[in-house]
């Protein structure tokens, strides 16, 4: 029972470590508004962006976000 919980432990310390990405890309499909994230992890301030899925040619906009305490 102790090598399981050890093992848990474990798995939930390298999840949390994983969970410090900084920008996430929400994609939007045009057609049905169908959407997907992508979470990627990068040097700077939290970001969000909302993006149309291809062909579209418009740009990626920035949601804002209010910082928690």
């Amino acid at each position: 029972m102790n090598i399981a919980r050890l093992a848990l432990g474990a798995i939930l310390l390298a999840a949390s470590a994983a969970a410090q990405a900084t920008t996430v890309v929400i994609i939007v499909e045009p057609m049905t508004l169908g959407h997907y994230t992508k979470v990627i992890d990068t040097p700077g301030p939290d970001r969000v962006l909302m993006c149309m899925a291809p062909p579209s040619t418009s740009g990626c906009t920035e949601v804002p976000i209010k910082p928690r305490r």
